[in-house]
């Protein structure tokens, strides 16, 4: 049986991986693989893009967790065939603390963050929070300037994977 810990790490890795590989263009299809051989779980995340790892996976902060989980990531582009990402997570590895990412952000780009999560354009946000659409470009430029992350989705998916 594979434990819970293990399995929820995998599943935030994977689903970050899925949302940073949706943001190229001309991806048709993506496969996840999963095997467990009741030591290590291996997963294999592939697409059908155009195999180019230049901005499109910026994941350096999925790395890092994954580090301090004793897991692996791998990642290889094939022009014109897509891009392969391999995740390897051991059964038993004692997982270091880890700050919270979301610690930097003050009260507000937590609310702003929140929102983003929630699948929320900037003027929803503003009419939510009773603040100007401006402001709400300022706050979500800094949220992804702390988190160290590029686009709103990979924000939402590190929310998500600190919520869960």
């Amino acid at each position: 049986m594979l434990p819970g810990d293990l399995a929820h790490t995998a599943r935030v890795a994977v689903r970050s991986i899925v949302l940073a590989m949706l943001t190229q263009d001309d991806v048709r299809r993506i496969r996840v693989g999963w095997q467990w051989d009741g030591a290590d779980l291996h997963t294999v995340i592939r697409d059908d893009g155009p195999g180019r790892l230049d901005g499109v996976l910026v994941l350096g902060q999925l790395s890092e967790r994954l580090r301090l989980r004793a897991g692996q990531l791998d990642l290889e582009a094939v022009p014109g065939w897509g891009l392969t990402a391999r995740i390897t997570l051991t059964l038993g590895a004692t997982p270091l603390p880890a700050e919270d990412p979301l610690a930097p952000l003050g009260a507000r780009e937590l609310e702003v963050l929140e929102r983003i999560a929630q699948g929320s354009r900037n003027r929803s946000i503003a009419d939510d929070l009773h603040i100007s659409e401006s402001t709400v470009k300022f706050h979500v430029a800094n949220i992804l300037t702390k988190l160290a992350v590029t686009t709103r989705t990979q924000a939402a998916a590190l929310y998500h994977a600190t919520s869960a």
